[in-house]
């Protein structure tokens, strides 16, 4: 099923077949954070960025509601969703590139949806977040896809993206065999814990309720920005 969904093009304008970059949801929903970070990506690279309301409207508004909201959420279906939107993005042009990114629990669905598409990504790019190993198998996604992902080494997500995870997570996408394989970079940002690139307002006061450790510096910030940047303007033009 073809997910609703929200579109936003660069603030230049959209140039005539000018790839996609789907942005994932955090566990809250597709509220105002993401759509500000979805418009970033487009002003970044010129891409048209498209992000998927995975909850079908709804929005949790503390972090009990977002966890519930997400339990619910059977995420082999979010990605077969996700792969409908990929097919209906290139349904005037098959060689329309499609990358995707995604915060937290979109993070894992950008690792999640490379690895199980049939047709490969032009780009993976993660942010703080990896699927649980009895949907996917990360490693396949080397002989496909690009990958650049970015974690806090302060993340205290256990199991989810905690240091252990990730080095896991390394391991699995280091131990991939293949003939020709992909690019794969996992940046880490040391004094950076879970949701470091949120910036509004209710971000804010959630990652205090939350406790979550870290800097939330806007020079990392924007050092993550720039290489999201360039990651994607490499692979999708």
């Amino acid at each position: 099923m073809l997910p609703p969904y929200v579109a936003f093009k660069p603030s230049g304008g959209l140039a005539d077949k000018a790839p996609a970059v789907i942005v994932l949801q955090e566990w809250w929903g597709v509220n105002d954070q993401i759509k500000a970070h979805a418009q970033k990506v487009a002003d970044m690279t010129g891409a048209e960025a498209i992000v998927p309301d995975l909850y079908k409207g709804k929005i949790g508004l503390d972090a009990e509601e977002a966890s519930h909201l997400m339990d619910n959420l059977d995420f082999k279906n979010a990605v077969d969703e996700i792969e409908t939107l990929c097919k209906d993005l290139q349904k005037d042009d098959a060689d329309r590139k499609i990358g995707v990114t995604g915060f937290c629990m979109g993070g894992a669905l950008t690792l999640a949806t490379a690895a199980l598409v049939e047709k490969p990504l032009a780009a993976c790019a993660p942010f703080y977040g990896i699927p649980p190993a009895e949907l996917c198998d990360v490693a396949t996604i080397r002989s496909k896809t690009p990958i650049q992902g970015h974690f806090g080494d302060l993340d205290g997500f256990e199991g989810f993206t905690c240091p252990k995870s990730v080095a896991a997570l390394e391991e699995k996408l280091g131990a991939a065999k293949g003939d020709d394989l992909k690019p794969c970079e996992i940046l880490h940002y040391e004094k950076e814990g879970h949701a470091f690139m949120n910036t509004d307002a209710f971000s804010v006061e959630q990652r205090k309720a939350l406790n979550f450790p870290g800097d939330f510096d806007p020079e990392t910030q924007k050092l993550a920005w720039s290489r999201l940047s360039d990651f994607l303007k490499k692979n999708l033009f």
